[in-house]
């Protein structure tokens, strides 16, 4: 199999609409858009997917050879190691795909898919793409805590527990007292 051939750069003036188009596709990634939304890249997730245009941006700039396979590798490498998610539905497929057919039409000198990407996004007030389609699975994790004897398996049984009991109301926390010198007043528990 021979090596892609590499496409033209872009031409400056159409390098702004390549990169809003690379963001538009990832802000309209389902997979990304419930990371972004739950914060499973912490408080900045946002800006994480802003991020990861910019590298896909630079990642065209650096490697002209950049082909499909890249941009997916790329895709869930960023999503599993900023965002703790592994994405098996194979989605990535089809934004890299938008992104090499973005970045094909606007070095042929056209606009017309970003242009469509950011009137729907415009119609849509900026707001998140529905993400109803998105499954997310807890997967199960080895840790220390799975390592009981297989043996006893055999033993365990489910147990019913009945109804859970209703939550009941905390109790306020008191005010800490400081003295004079500015030292809070350490309090037992028995005491409050």
């Amino acid at each position: 199999m021979s090596a892609p051939t590499p496409m033209a750069a872009i031409p400056e003036h159409l390098q702004s609409k390549f990169d809003l188009g690379i963001w538009h596709s990832l802000f309209n990634w389902a997979n990304l858009t419930v990371a972004v939304q739950n914060q499973w890249g912490g408080p900045d997730s946002s800006d994480k997917r802003d991020w990861l245009a910019g590298q896909i941006s630079d990642l065209f700039a650096s490697a002209p050879a950049t082909d499909t396979e890249d941009v997916e590798v790329m895709l869930l490498q960023v999503l599993e190691d900023e965002f703790g998610v592994r994405c098996e539905d194979e989605t990535e497929v089809t934004v890299a795909r938008e992104i090499m057919a973005i970045r094909k039409e606007v070095g042929e000198g056209s606009t017309e898919t970003v242009d469509k990407l950011q009137k729907k996004w415009q119609q849509r007030n900026g707001k998140e793409v529905n993400t109803g389609s998105v499954n997310v699975e807890d997967g199960e994790q080895e840790g220390e805590w799975d390592s009981v004897d297989e043996e006893s398996d055999e033993d365990d049984e489910d147990v019913d527990m009945g109804d859970a009991p209703a939550l009941v109301q905390a109790k306020p926390k008191p005010e800490p007292e400081v003295d004079e010198e500015g030292f809070t007043k350490v309090v037992g528990k028995k005491k409050r």
